[in-house]
């Protein structure tokens, strides 16, 4: 089954929009948010559409980027030939506009390691899961239909 992207828009952004609500709290995994949170908030967002919208796709994590650090790497979601990176905009100068981009984006081809893993860890996969993140993109999902 292909995912629309209207459908993966919607995921994205309310995926983006349960997290920030987490910015400010100093308990959460995602205090700061969107820096430092590229890899929770791509476990949840990809969690929501396997479980909202019954699309899977792979977590992807890049490492190597000539306009990063050496050792900053970054995570995103990849769906039926879409991107979806809800944290871009923690870097400078991305040419990214919006969550959801094509996936010969050349920003995310510049990584010169990546590795791709098939589906999106579950609580039971991850002792600490952000069972808050996964609540507010689920809130914010439900009240943008």
């Amino acid at each position: 089954m292909g995912a629309e992207l209207s459908v993966l828009s919607r995921a994205a952004l309310a995926c983006r929009i349960g997290l920030s609500s987490l910015s400010t709290s100093s308990t959460s995994l995602f205090s700061g948010f969107p820096r430092g949170a590229c890899g929770p908030a791509s476990e949840v967002l990809g969690r929501l559409l396997r479980d909202e919208f019954g699309l899977d796709g792979f977590y992807v994590c890049g490492r190597g980027h000539r306009r990063l650090k050496r050792d900053q790497s970054h995570a995103w979601v990849e769906v039926d030939g879409f991107i979806l990176d809800i944290t871009h905009d923690q870097f400078t100068k991305t040419g990214l506009v919006g969550w959801v981009v094509p996936q010969n984006s050349s920003w995310h081809a510049a990584f010169r390691d990546v590795t791709r893993r098939s589906g999106f860890c579950t609580p039971s996969g991850w002792p600490m899961y952000p069972h808050d993140g996964y609540a507010a993109a689920r809130i914010a999902l439900a009240a943008r239909p």
